[in-house]
């Protein structure tokens, strides 16, 4: 691989002037891009969109852009970064990079692997003879029509590295004025995209730990100790069987790997059928179908079918998973449901610093063992007598 020579980005001193219709850059508060970027009229951007944006500003302003890749790195447990690829004729596409896909061949032979180990920028002049080839998203982009491209390091400010690049197909390529220009609104850049990130990051995590309703409460503000409102719902519970044996017997990692099948196999058919996962108990899954308040009865009646068709499909699914390592009694994974509806209270119990997870917790119903952690439950405020096949065993 061609050495990368992140200070030779722009021409050296003594190139020959003209050629270009690019409005000088000379301070931020006078450029109309820098300006957008900064005021952000309280309002959070997709990374699309920004991208977006800013391609139409830059081509206003004479950079003749052809293509714009941005990658972000995030906090999913399944994606490893949000990508955003745009060409000047299709427009915007976003793209997530999968967990197992960021490790693959196409990430080990690509610029993005080259800024994130450290590199502050890769430039390729396509339209040189001599250009190293030595990615293969190079040949590609000459292939279309591409004459120069340029890899940018995005550092955010909690130490982690993300990545664009900006690509043109015109004659004699980008111009040591529209290079300048780029180079001197990355800082800004950078800030916009780590702000409107750094939201979708946390509303991430927020659904990935709490679960989207519990998120979203969270997200509002329904954070304070004994913070609370009523709500109705349908509450399904799940209990793995023949935990305690298993927890003996098998090695930690085993253990592990049968939960997450259990979690996958009740979450999935219960989120399908619009169904939230409040928590994760050990062996214990608590999931809620929230209600309106004004619900007419053929829309709890609706909800209500949909939380026992979760069921139905969870104990289907359950039986056709297959683990090699359970015990000799066990053939499959078996586990007990329970139903109930009512109007529960959902809020925020605990110590004042003795925050783990705010969850949603139990129902008062049988199925459910007393509980003496406190933490961020939903407790029915009356009893409802359960109807007839509620306990689903």
């Amino acid at each position: 691989m061609a050495e990368i020579d992140h200070l030779n980005i722009l021409p050296r001193p003594g190139r020959p002037p003209g050629g270009t219709s690019i409005t000088p850059f000379r301070s931020w508060s006078r450029s109309r891009i820098a300006s957008w970027l900064a005021d952000h009229d309280g309002v959070t951007s997709s990374a699309g969109t920004l991208i977006e944006g800013l391609c139409a500003l830059l081509q206003e302003h004479g950079v003749p852009l052809w293509r714009v890749s941005l990658a972000l790195r995030d906090s999913h447990p399944q994606i490893a970064a949000r990508g955003v690829v745009w060409y000047r004729e299709q427009g915007t596409k976003e793209q997530d990079v999968l967990v197992n896909d960021a490790s693959g061949e196409m990430y080990a032979t690509s610029p993005v692997k080259v800024i994130h180990d450290g590199a502050a920028a890769v430039r390729r002049r396509l339209c040189e003879e001599t250009c190293p080839m030595d990615f293969p998203v190079l040949h590609e982009l000459k292939a279309a029509g591409g004459t120069d491209y340029l890899a940018m390091a995005l550092p955010f400010s909690d130490g982690s590295r993300h990545f664009i690049s900006w690509a043109t197909d015109s004659d004699g390529g980008f111009t040591a004025d529209q290079l300048e220009h780029l180079v001197d609104l990355m800082p800004l850049i950078g800030l916009r995209l780590e702000l409107d990130h750094a939201r979708l990051t946390t509303r991430t995590l927020l659904t990935t730990y709490l679960g989207p309703e519990a998120a979203q409460r969270v997200a509002r503000g329904t954070i304070r100790r004994f913070d609370y409102e009523m709500i109705n719902a349908v509450i399904l519970y799940s209990d793995l069987r023949g935990f305690t044996v298993m927890a003996d017997t098998l090695s930690p990692s085993t253990v592990v790997r049968v939960l997450s099948d259990y979690y996958e196999t009740v979450a999935e058919p219960v989120r399908y059928f619009g169904g939230d996962i409040i928590k994760m108990i050990g062996d214990g899954v608590l999931a809620i179908f929230p209600l309106a308040a004004d619900a007419p009865r053929e829309r709890i009646d609706r909800t209500a079918c949909g939380a026992a068709a979760a069921v139905r499909r969870a104990m289907s699914a359950l039986d056709a998973v297959l683990i090699e390592d359970l015990p000799p009694h066990m053939r499959t994974l078996r586990a007990g449901f329970s139903l109930h509806a009512g109007e529960v209270f959902f809020g925020n119990i605990g110590s004042p610093t003795g925050w783990t997870s705010p969850s949603s917790g139990r129902p008062s119903m049988k199925p459910c063992g007393p509980k003496r952690c406190a933490r961020n439950w939903a407790f029915p405020s009356s009893q409802p007598k359960p109807s007839p096949g509620s306990n689903v065993r």
